[in-house]
């Protein structure tokens, strides 16, 4: 059976961690969440409101790790998953993490990324891709080398191994994107 790594931590967004795994287990795939700590994860939901000038932060499900990052071999797993929310902040900052994103750039392994995820790809280095996001990380994507693509709502974006998206809005059309590299790439649950 493949294996999927999900690299998640406090503050991740909700509707990823919950999402992704059950669209690809429901294909079969093996999912593994890792995080910096095993423990229960503080997931969060971010929403608009009227004015103010950015997003507003609630808790939202707390759910469970299911490995370390540190006993994570990267070579065990044959794609990864970065999902978005406030963690990506942190997880760029802590070693193991990049380590473990590393092999699966230098690997060429497929990756998907959604809203703040991608920030975890340019601490590893990431350079010269295309990439979608959050807004707010066009700059980090910029002075990365890479090329922010303002797409919303209307497809991920793909760029050899990575397929990015937007946020919560449009995890369909990141998910159909994601399953399609890995039949395209011979990776089957």
């Amino acid at each position: 059976m493949s294996k999927i790594l999900i690299i998640a931590g406090d503050a991740s967004a909700t509707s990823h961690l919950i999402y992704a795994p059950a669209r690809l287990q429901e294909e079969g795939f093996d999912v593994t969440i890792a995080a910096p700590v095993k423990k229960q994860l503080n997931t969060v939901i971010h929403e608009r409101q009227e004015g103010w000038d950015t997003y507003i932060e609630k808790p939202g499900y707390i759910l469970q790790a299911d490995a370390l990052l540190d006993e994570i071999d990267p070579a065990a797993f044959d794609a990864l998953i970065l999902p978005g929310g406030r963690a990506p902040e942190y997880l760029r900052t802590i070693r193991r993490c990049i380590e473990v994103v590393r092999h699966f750039i230098e690997n060429d392994k497929p990756i998907a990324a959604i809203c703040h995820g991608p920030q975890i790809l340019l601490a590893a280095g990431l350079k010269g891709k295309r990439l979608a996001g959050l807004h707010l990380i066009e700059p980090d994507v910029v002075a990365a080398g890479c090329t922010y693509v303002k797409e919303r709502g209307a497809k991920a974006i793909v760029d050899g191994n990575i397929v990015t998206a937007w946020i919560r809005p449009d995890m369909a059309i990141w998910m159909r994107a994601f399953l399609a590299l890995l039949k395209q790439r011979g990776i089957k649950a």
